[in-house]
């Protein structure tokens, strides 16, 4: 019973620790580790960013469903620069950008609004070319 509370415990460490990584590591991990890279733009004061977090992307790191990504969460006001570069210019809040390699080239595909789990899941398996 203990090692179960134990492994809960870590597991929702290891996927916090996962929803905190911020862009540069995440685009070094989907680089050496030839994953997707999965970017969720939010900003705190939204409340569609909110229950995305916790309905949606949360949930999914804690099943192990986004290990098959490297995934950041930004916050559109700590980084707007950044920001503006990832979603061209769109300010529609929140948006989930997912960057795959394709010869070379990085390739884009994004949704935007708040998203339930089926769309995330069918956008990971479209980077992943399933």
């Amino acid at each position: 019973m203990v090692s179960l509370l134990l492994a809960l415990v870590l597991s929702g460490v290891t996927s916090e620790q996962q929803l905190q990584q911020d862009y540069a590591e995440a685009y070094q991990q989907s680089v050496e580790q030839q994953k997707p890279l999965m970017v969720v733009v939010g900003a705190p004061w939204c409340p569609a960013c909110n229950v995305l977090k916790e309905t949606t992307i949360t949930p999914m790191a804690q099943t192990g469903e986004l290990d098959s990504v490297s995934l950041a969460v930004i916050n559109r006001d700590d980084d707007p620069e950044l920001v503006k570069q990832l979603t061209k210019g769109d300010k529609m809040l929140p948006q989930i950008i997912v960057f795959t390699q394709d010869n070379g080239q990085w390739k884009r595909r994004k949704l935007m609004g708040y998203q339930p789990k089926m769309p995330v899941r069918s956008l990971i398996r479209q980077a992943l070319g399933g």
